[in-house]
């Protein structure tokens, strides 16, 4: 096991866009935290700030790592990715459709965020695996992980009107966390691996 073993220009963009998505991830939980926790006294100070870092930090990691993701895809890889973000595309819809009109839920930005970070993910898995950076374990495991979160996400963005202000805290964190979880055990693999 060695560290950032044989990284071409490629790896370090998937490295380093998902680290971007890291530290995306945790401006976010500290807008989340500032913005949304229980029986604040209404000020925000900050919490604008970290929402902007956040955005453009999450812009710069899909930007980094799709130039990744695009390099490294191969013939049979380039068709898989295809297959993934179309699959995304139309994932999307089924799910604000079910959203919307199975639970009246109100749309907001969050259900498109669970989307687009999945098919992020579920893309350079596949370029990875397809170059032969992943094995069929070390892809799987991700896959499931990056599944897993998806769900959490899903589940925890249905729920969020339903619940009271402590819990809608709470749910609000939970996928943050799940994901920034799944982030770093990526990394993980990524370099160790």
């Amino acid at each position: 096991m060695t560290c950032f073993r044989d990284f071409t220009v490629s790896l370090w963009e998937i490295f380093g866009g998902n680290l971007l998505l890291f530290v995306a991830l945790v401006f976010y939980i500290a807008w989340w935290t500032k913005a949304f926790r229980p029986n604040r006294d209404g000020k925000t100070t900050g919490a604008g700030f970290f929402i902007a870092v956040a955005f453009f930090v999450g812009v710069a990691a899909i930007a980094i790592m799709s130039l990744g993701i695009n390099s490294l895809s191969q013939a049979g890889s380039r068709i898989l990715v295809g297959y993934i973000l179309l699959g995304a595309i139309v994932f999307y819809f089924i799910l604000l459709a079910i959203t919307i009109i199975a639970f009246q839920r109100t749309v907001t930005a969050e259900l498109l965020l669970i989307i687009v970070w999945a098919a992020l993910e579920g893309a350079a898995i596949a370029v990875l695996h397809g170059s032969g950076r992943f094995s069929m374990g070390q892809a799987l495991m991700l896959v499931t992980l990056v599944v897993l979160a998806t769900g959490v996400g899903i589940v925890c963005y249905i729920l969020y009107y339903r619940l009271d202000e402590l819990s809608r805290f709470w749910n609000g964190l939970i996928p943050l966390i799940v994901d920034a979880g799944v982030v770093t055990v990526f990394l993980a693999v990524l370099a160790f691996f």
